[in-house]
Parts: structure tokens; C-alpha cells; sequence
């Protein structure tokens, strides 16, 4: 049965507005009709929309749909949103896969988004460490393309979940410009790649835990985007 809701003092969208900056891998916020629509039904908490056709399509899915207000909607969108479908999705169990992505400390939003989507089109997990911003934001959400819904995501302290992945037989590679650093190449098998922080790169203790270190021979200009240098790693570890 679809609800009818026109109050954004209502519980249920007090509750799903704090998602917005409280999201997890058990609840977090899905917009547009494409991502939500290729959405495991069963990934699906709850749906909200402005539109009755949409309502009517997703309760037939088995998905409880709550029929809202535009302004209701408005509370619980993005900014400048057009959207006139949001959900409330879990995170679809998947298992670790064979290469990893650390992010140690990537604060922008956009970048993490970035990483997860480019990560997911190369067969990667991606394991946001501390400082690094919550996958579960709308804007990183929204920078995944839908792709965070089915990619392996976790958060973790890289300090110790790296030493767990050496015993797992994972080899360890830092992203950075030293004496010891490599040109990035293939690797078979388990390997986790490290992305370091927009600014400052890999923590020292992060680098300390390193079994090699990767750069990108590059002409022209210092540095490269953290989520473009990523997806050069990624693609070149992952010999695509």
C-alpha cells in the first residue's frame, strides 16, 4: 500500500534526512530514476517519490513507497536536485576481491565517488581509510554513478587492516615519489594500491607498511588528480 506523506517535520523524513550526513552501508540515500531502477529490489529500504506512475511501478516491485510532497522531497534531495525519485538502499553484500583500493585520507567527496566508480569498472574493492569522507555521502554516492551500490566498499583503519591483508597474502603499494618508487606495472595476484591524501599524500605510518612504491612517469606538470592518478594505478596494477 503506498503512504501519502506532506510534512518534512515527519518523523520518517526527519529519520532519512539525517542520511544526508549519517549514511552507512546498511541506509544511505539513492537518487535518480536509472540508478534507483537498476537497484536490487532487494537492496531497496524504501522508495519516495513525487510521481503516482513511479509509486505504483515500485510497489508492484514489493518495495514499500511512500508518495510525497515536492517540498518533502526537496528535504531529503540534493542540492540542485531535479530528482523525482529518491530510496533508501543497502549495500549489497559482495566479497573482497583479489585487488584493493586504499584511500588514505582523499577528503573530496567527488574524488572518493570517482575512485569507487573507476575501482568498480576495473574489478576493485575500495577501502576508505580515516580522514578519507564517508562513501556513504550523497555526493559521493551521486559520483559513483549508481556503481556503490554493487562495488565492494569498506571503512577501515588502514594501519591495522593492512598488516591482516599481508597475512592474506595481499602486496602492499604506496602511490609516492621516492628513491625506492617504481614505474607502475602489472602485478598478479593480491595486490592493495594506496592512494595518499589530495595535499600531503600517504601518512608516514600508512608508507612505513608498504612493500613497494608506485609512481606515474608523467611530462609537463607535478602532479596528476588523486582520482585520475587512481584510475591510472588501477587500470595499469589490474594489466586491463
Amino acid at each position: 500500500m503506498i503512504k501519502n506523506i506532506t510534512s518534512v517535520k515527519n518523523p520518517l523524513i526527519m529519520q532519512t534526512a539525517a542520511l544526508k550526513t549519517d549514511g552507512t552501508e546498511r541506509e544511505f540515500l539513492l537518487e535518480g530514476d536509472k540508478f534507483i531502477n537498476d537497484t536490487d529490489p532487494q537492496d531497496i529500504i524504501r522508495i519516495f517519490s513525487t510521481d503516482s506512475e513511479l509509486c505504483e511501478l515500485y510497489e508492484s516491485r514489493g518495495c514499500e513507497v511512500f508518495e510525497v510532497s515536492e517540498n518533502v522531497l526537496s528535504k531529503l534531495s540534493g542540492e540542485n536536485s531535479r530528482s523525482r525519485l529518491i530510496a533508501v538502499v543497502k549495500k549489497h553484500e559482495t566479497k573482497r576481491p583479489e585487488k584493493l583500493l586504499l584511500l588514505d585520507g582523499i577528503q573530496d567527496p567527488g574524488n572518493v565517488g570517482t575512485m569507487i566508480r573507476t575501482a568498480f569498472a576495473f574489478g576493485l574493492g575500495v577501502v576508505c581509510g580515516n580522514g578519507t569522507a564517508n562513501p556513504y555521502l550523497p555526493k559521493v554516492v551521486r559520483s559513483t554513478a549508481g556503481a556503490i551500490c554493487r562495488a565492494y566498499v569498506e571503512k577501515a583503519d588502514l594501519t591495522s587492516l593492512i598488516p591482516l591483508l599481508k597475512q592474506d597474502g595481499y602486496l602492499i603499494c604506496g602511490s609516492a615519489l621516492d628513491e625506492n618508487a617504481r614505474a607502475a606495472e602489472r602485478t598478479d595476484g593480491k595486490t592493495a594500491v594506496i592512494i595518499g591524501s589530495e595535499g600531503k599524500g600517504m601518512s608516514k605510518e600508512v608508507s612505513a607498511l608498504c612493500d613497494r612504491t608506485y609512481y606515474i612517469p608523467i611530462n609537463n606538470v607535478e602532479s596528476l588528480n588523486a582520482a585520475v592518478a587512481a584510475g591510472i594505478l588501477m587500470y595499469v596494477v589490474s594489466g586491463k
